[in-house]
C-alpha cells in the first residue's frame, strides 16, 4: 500500500468512530460469541465494530491485580475468556486475550502479544499485554489496558507498529509488525522506528504462516524466534520460562491423553480376549463358521500395535516422570503371549476335522 492511502486510511479509522454509541445490551456480554454475533449485526462498518468491542471491554472491565492468578493461572483459553466475562475484571492479559478473542469471533485476525512498555521515557521493567488486530488489509495494535476509563476519547486504539513501538515492544519480535524491527537494546535506549539498510522482515507473510499455526506450534515458534534474536534481559529469560512452562503442559497433556488411550485399547483387548475364552469354555457353543472362529482373536494384536505406537511417542519432547509406561507394556506382553497360545490352539483346531474337535477341549 502507498504511504499516502495508507495514512487516510489510518485517519479514517480513527475517526469514524467518534460520536458514535457503542453500548452493547448486558443480555449480550455474557460470552465472546454472543458479544460477536451482537457486534456483527448491529455495527456497520468494520472499524465500529472493533471500537464497539473495544470500548465495551475498557469501560465494563475492571483492572483488578487480585484476579491475575485466579482468572489466568492454569485455565484454557476458553476458560479464561468465560472467567474475565463473569467476573467483569482482570489484569492486562484478559483485556488483550478477550479483546482479541472477541475480534477473531466477529472475524478480524488477532493475537494477543506479550512484551514490556517505556512509560514517560522510562522503561518499566514488568511484563504487559497488548493485542494486534488486522482492518482492512493492515496490522495495527491495540492497548486496552492503557485505554481503560477513555472509551469517548481512546489513545491505544488501531495504532500503527511504527508508532506503537515508541511505547511497546514484544518479546516475539514476529509482533512488532515491522519490516525492521528494532532489538531490545534499541528500544530500552528510545531509538525511533526507522528503515534500516539491512535485516529486512517479511512479516506479513510470516504472521500469515503463523497464524496457520497450532498454539503448541506457535509456543514453539515463538520460542525459536525470541533465542534465535537473543536473550538479552531476565524479562526475556522469565518470559521463555513462562513459555516454556506452557509447551511443558500442553506436551503433559499428549503424554496424558496417550497414555489414557493406550489404558483404553489394553482394557478393550482384554475384554475380547475374555469374551474369546469364555466362548472357547462354551465349547464353541453356539457354533459359527470357521472363518469366524480363526478371527476372534484378530483384532487385538492391531490394538496391541496401536497401543505401543501411543506409549512410544509418549516423553519425546519433555521427559516423562508421571506415567508409568513400563508397567503397561509388561502388561501388553503378558497378554501378546496368552494370545498367541489360544492362536496356536485355533490352529490345532481347526486342522482337526469335526468330528475329532470336541476332544481338543480336554486335554
Amino acid at each position: 500500500m502507498k504511504p499516502l492511502l495508507f495514512v487516510c486510511l489510518y485517519i479514517c479509522c480513527r475517526s469514524v468512530v467518534k460520536g458514535q454509541d457503542f453500548n452493547i445490551p448486558a443480555k449480550e456480554t455474557y460470552s465472546a460469541a454472543s458479544i460477536a454475533r451482537y457486534v456483527q449485526s448491529n455495527f456497520k462498518s468494520d472499524p465500529e465494530k472493533l471500537h464497539a468491542i473495544y470500548s465495551w471491554i475498557i469501560t465494563n472491565i475492571r483492572y483488578d491485580k487480585d484476579s491475575m492468578y485466579p482468572i489466568n493461572w492454569s485455565l484454557e483459553h476458553e476458560e479464561k475468556i468465560s472467567a474475565t466475562l463473569r467476573r467483569r475484571r482482570g489484569v492486562c492479559e484478559n483485556y488483550a486475550t478477550l479483546f482479541a478473542d472477541i475480534a477473531l469471533k466477529s472475524g478480524f485476525p488477532s493475537f494477543a502479544v506479550s512484551g514490556y512498555t517505556r512509560q514517560h521515557g522510562s522503561v518499566n521493567r514488568a511484563g504487559h499485554s497488548w493485542c494486534a488486530v488486522y482492518l482492512r488489509q493492515q496490522w495495527f495494535l491495540c492497548d486496552p489496558t492503557w485505554d481503560i476509563g477513555n472509551s469517548g476519547n481512546t489513545r491505544y486504539f488501531l495504532i500503527t507498529p511504527a508508532e506503537f513501538i515508541e511505547s511497546h515492544i514484544p518479546f516475539d519480535p514476529l509482533w512488532q509488525l515491522l519490516e525492521y524491527p528494532l532489538t531490545e537494546h534499541e528500544f530500552d535506549q528510545g531509538f525511533s522506528y526507522s528503515k534500516k539498510d539491512s535485516h529486512f522482515f517479511n512479516f506479513a507473510d510470516s504472521v500469515k504462516a503463523f497464524l496457520q499455526l497450532d498454539s503448541l506450534q506457535q509456543l514453539e515458534a515463538s520460542t525459536r524466534r525470541v533465542k534465535q534474536a537473543g536473550i538479552g534481559s531476565q524479562r526475556q529469560k522469565d518470559w521463555l520460562a513462562y513459555n516454556q512452562m506452557k509447551i511443558a503442559g500442553i506436551y503433559g497433556e499428549k503424554d496424558m491423553n496417550l497414555y489414557n488411550e493406550a489404558v483404553a485399547d489394553l482394557n478393550k483387548a482384554n475384554s475380547i480376549f475374555n469374551n474369546y475364552v469364555q466362548y472357547r469354555n462354551s465349547r464353541f457353543i453356539p457354533a459359527r463358521p470357521d472363518n469366524e472362529i480363526e478371527g476372534l482373536l484378530d483384532p487385538i494384536a492391531l490394538l496391541i500395535s496401536g497401543a505401543l505406537k501411543k506409549l512410544e511417542q509418549m516423553g519425546k519432547a519433555v521427559e516423562n516422570f508421571q506415567y508409568d509406561t513400563g508397567t503397561i507394556k509388561d502388561r501388553f506382553t503378558f497378554l501378546s503371549g496368552r494370545v498367541q497360545e489360544q492362536q496356536s490352539f485355533l490352529k490345532r483346531y481347526l486342522e482337526t476335522s469335526v468330528a475329532e474337535r470336541e476332544r481338543l477341549f480336554y486335554k
